[in-house]
């Protein structure tokens, strides 16, 4: 695959790198003011970015299926949640569950899903409702980051998932936060997320385009991923990445 990429022309890489870090929708042109975008340059609100996202919630698995499949990304997940996820755990930014099945119910009693999309929440409970979620006990909170502390006490949970949740959150090192304080000492927080690669080239093209991919996606996916997790004060146990650096499979534990 990286061959292939590598190989590709100019316009072939830019929509290959929509597929490769846009969760397989292509990208969007940037505006002509666009200046310096993403990280430098946020400026889509939160409530524009959730709108974004009820919008698109009866749509997105079928947007994501064959993407996520093809690029590795549900491996990635049942890898990284399937083997590490245990206990009591809480799922930010849930999404439409696209967790759902991934977490082994011989080593998981319960899951909190939480997430600030109405529509994406409520796709979520209607998978949960008709695949099933092996015997795991599964609740669904509609809330945001700000929530957390009324969703799970301090230093009550064993898990804390988070998968392509810190692209959306106005403050995402705030987040990370919540999360740690969430966690219990000797638990996880599994973060499965798209940012910032190594590569100067790549992060340009990300760059370029990110403001008009969170206007229509709902997301910044320019972050620096272990940038936001170092500035949490969370320490990193494991990383992995995967797809020119953009993909990021981090686990790591709150620091007393």
């Amino acid at each position: 695959m990286l061959r292939a990429f590598v190989a590709t022309s100019a316009a072939s890489t830019v929509a290959l790198v929509g597929a490769v870090v846009g969760y397989g929708y292509g990208l969007p042109q940037p505006p002509s003011s666009c200046g310096a975008c993403g990280s430098r340059a946020e400026r889509v609100d939160g409530a524009t970015r959730i709108a974004a996202y009820d919008a698109e919630s009866s749509s997105f698995d079928a947007s994501v299926d064959a993407h996520e499949y093809w690029s590795g990304i549900s491996h990635a997940r049942r890898s990284l949640i399937g083997t590490h996820a245990r206990g009591r755990v809480l799922e930010v930014a849930s999404g439409t569950g696209r967790n759902i099945g991934m977490y082994d119910a011989d080593k998981v009693r319960e899951v909190t899903a939480v997430d600030a999309s109405r529509g994406m929440l409520a796709e979520a409970e209607a998978k949960a409702k008709h695949a099933g979620t092996g015997g795991i006990a599964m609740v669904f909170v509609y809330g945001d980051v700000e929530t957390l502390g009324k969703v799970a006490k301090r230093r009550s949970v064993d898990t804390v998932v988070d998968t392509f949740g810190l692209c959306s959150y106005d403050d995402p090192v705030g987040a990370l936060r919540a999360m740690a304080n969430a966690c219990k000492l000797d638990g996880e927080i599994l973060l499965l997320e798209h940012g910032r690669s190594q590569y100067t080239w790549l992060n340009n093209i990300l760059d370029a385009h990110a403001h008009a991919h969170a206007v229509k996606w709902g997301c910044y996916w320019n972050r620096d991923i272990v940038a936001l997790v170092k500035e949490a004060g969370l320490e990193i146990i494991e990383h992995e990445t995967r797809h020119l650096g953009t993909t990021s499979l981090i686990r790591a534990r709150p620091v007393a």
